[in-house]
């Protein structure tokens, strides 16, 4: 009795040591006028076919300790820094942010290590670079979970959208780009939250309407408004689609994923101590 109660005990804190580290990381992210990006902290390298703490949660961010209301941190570089953080996802994306337009939108895969990498999601934007204020924006494409769990959702990308209000403003200046805003996504796991920080940048959606505004006749101004309608409903059917066809090659990898490590799972200990967390 004292043996199993005392490997009952065993479990139970590798199970609570698991927790501790990060299950959820913004993998990439491009924005609704072009350029790509990914959360502060994201290691390309990092295996994403795994749940243990290492290698597969070295990069994922967990909004606690100091930088808990800030940019977060990961177990393998601390505390997130926007500086040099953001110089990294330059260099990965070849001098690129995701580009996004006011009241357009952001488009992350969220990578779910873990069962309590599940949403939902909330997600909420800085204006001037800075991280010390937030304001919520609305999350318009999910990641699947009930209160930040989902164990069927492990070892998957999801698609994990946020609007970008017509109104926004941004005016950080982050590793030589102007215009910066941060993204901010996280769930609501006891253990996180986990998430991460995406930098993005605003450009400007309405030269389009300036060009056609300068024209001499009201008539070429509007034809030139209708124009731009025209191209702005195509590009967001182009977004649609891309979305849906990225959404079903998600889903395809997933199932191949978890057939080929079935096997492996069914002789792994970690999955007791993913049995334990889900009765705790």
């Amino acid at each position: 009795m004292a043996s199993s109660t005392k490997t009952l005990l065993t479990l139970t804190l590798l199970a609570a040591a698991r927790l501790a580290a990060g299950h959820g990381a913004i993998t990439a992210a491009t924005g609704d006028a072009g350029g790509s990006g990914m959360a502060l902290g994201i290691d390309t390298s990092t295996p994403r076919d795994g749940t243990r703490r290492n290698p597969f949660q070295q990069d994922s961010t967990r909004f606690r300790g100091a930088a808990a209301d800030t940019l977060g941190e990961t177990l393998a570089g601390g505390n997130n820094q926007l500086e040099a953080g953001t110089q990294a996802i330059l260099a990965e994306t070849g001098d690129s942010l995701p580009q996004v337009t006011a009241g357009g939108e952001v488009q992350m895969t969220l990578h779910q290590v873990n069962s309590d990498g599940a949403g939902p999601y909330t997600c909420m934007i800085n204006a001037d670079g800075t991280a010390q204020t937030w304001n919520n924006i609305q999350v318009t494409q999910q990641v699947p979970g009930r209160n930040s769990r989902n164990r069927d959702g492990s070892e998957t990308d999801h698609p994990l959208t946020a609007a970008i209000p017509a109104s926004q403003t941004c005016t950080g200046t982050v590793a030589g780009q102007d215009n910066v805003c941060l993204v901010r996504c996280e769930n609501g796991a006891r253990a996180g939250p986990f998430g991460g920080v995406v930098p993005v940048q605003l450009v400007d959606n309405n030269a389009a309407a300036g060009a056609a505004g300068g024209n001499n006749t009201a008539a070429a101004a509007g034809a030139g408004a209708a124009g731009a309608g025209g191209r702005n409903a195509k590009l967001r059917a182009r977004q649609a689609l891309a979305r849906r066809v990225r959404e079903t090659g998600m889903r395809f990898e997933n199932l191949k994923r978890r057939a080929v490590s079935l096997a492996e799972d069914l002789g792994d200990p970690d999955v007791l101590a993913e049995i334990m967390e889900d009765y705790e």
